[in-house]
């Protein structure tokens, strides 16, 4: 975890700072616009930075399923719990919350509909809690 809030604001967009610190992560985790038939997207390793609490949301025009994993190590090698999974279904806005601690997560987004998943609505909200 980054000591420097200046350099925590680098990597995070910082929305909101007061009794509780919320957080989104930046673009280069986001995923893509689609995802073809039968496909599925993983993020990298994210850093969590210290923040304790996670939601995911994203729309997909296909069904499937966001599976969220958390680690204790930094470097994603160490499973901190079961991964967290919520169905996906057609036109629908889903969120996962989650709040098993970590040190960092990835996600992955599966589609598992008849054609090409257009995604949209993406969003991580990592919290101070």
């Amino acid at each position: 975890m980054w000591t420097d809030p200046e350099q925590n604001a680098q990597a995070f967009t910082i929305h909101a700072v007061g009794p509780v610190v919320q957080s989104t992560i930046p673009d280069d985790f986001a995923p893509p616009t689609s995802i073809a038939t039968s496909g599925n997207f993983t993020s990298a390793v994210i850093p969590a930075n210290g923040y304790k609490v996670l939601a995911l949301g994203a729309t997909s025009t296909q069904t499937g399923n966001i599976v969220i994993s958390r680690y204790l190590d930094p470097a994603g090698t160490i499973l901190a719990a079961a991964a967290s999974t919520t169905a996906l279904s057609g036109a629908t806005v889903v969120v996962l919350n989650d709040d098993v601690p970590f040190s960092s997560f990835k996600y992955e987004i599966t589609n598992t509909g008849g054609s090409t998943a257009t995604i949209s609505g993406f969003y991580v909200l990592l919290q101070a809690n």
